[in-house]
């Protein structure tokens, strides 16, 4: 009867101590959870990635057995924060961005303007530097939102091309007037050595 006695107070013991252990396991895994999600909160720059990793370790929080109130309330908190922090974070850097990008549109539009006045300047050798280096400008500027970087764009490049497809027109009548003359020039030049004996 000892035995039994024994072996029914070790079951007990059992008995308690398991929902114990469960419990203990339960907090394991969630501070896991909140450990990588904190983590994430305070690392992660890629906001996509970061974003659907913070919804997947929401749905494994879910997933994962209960631990006691206090404990799941305190590590809830934690997880909680960790969302926030990463919200704000990621709010922050597209308002930054937007801002930026809105800094680039204010200048890629004067860019603009500054081309669309050279369209029709007929001084073609500073007008083309000019033109080199609002090109450069642009390039160096950075990228506005896709709407305006490529309406700008279609602006920048009319004008330029109204330039130089001027300039170019212009280079062709001069090669053609200078070819005219090189020809008349070589006939003279042809009939003054038939005249020489």
């Amino acid at each position: 009867q000892d035995k039994l006695a024994d072996s029914a107070d070790e079951r007990k013991v059992e008995q308690k101590q398991a929902p114990e252990q469960a419990r203990g396991q339960a907090r394991e895994i969630k501070e896991r959870i909140v450990a990588e999600a904190e983590r994430v909160a305070v690392e992660t720059t890629h906001w996509k990635s970061g974003g659907e990793r913070m919804l997947e370790l929401i749905e494994e929080w879910k997933r994962a057995p209960r631990a006691d109130r206090p404990t799941e309330q305190a590590l809830w908190k934690r997880m909680s924060a960790a969302r926030n922090s990463f919200s704000k974070r990621r709010k922050a850097y597209f308002a930054n961005l937007d801002q930026q990008r809105e800094e680039v549109r204010v200048a890629k539009e004067r860019l603009v303007s500054e081309a669309e006045e050279l369209q029709n300047s007929t001084n073609w050798g500073p007008t083309a530097r000019a033109y080199r280096d609002l090109m450069q400008r642009w390039k160096a500027s950075g990228r506005a939102d896709r709407a305006s970087e490529d309406k700008l764009w279609a602006r920048f490049k009319a004008a330029q091309d109204t330039f130089f497809d001027a300039r170019n027109a212009v280079f062709a009548e001069r090669d053609a007037e200078l070819r005219v003359n090189a020809e008349a020039k070589e006939k003279i030049l042809a009939d003054a050595r038939a005249e020489i004996p």
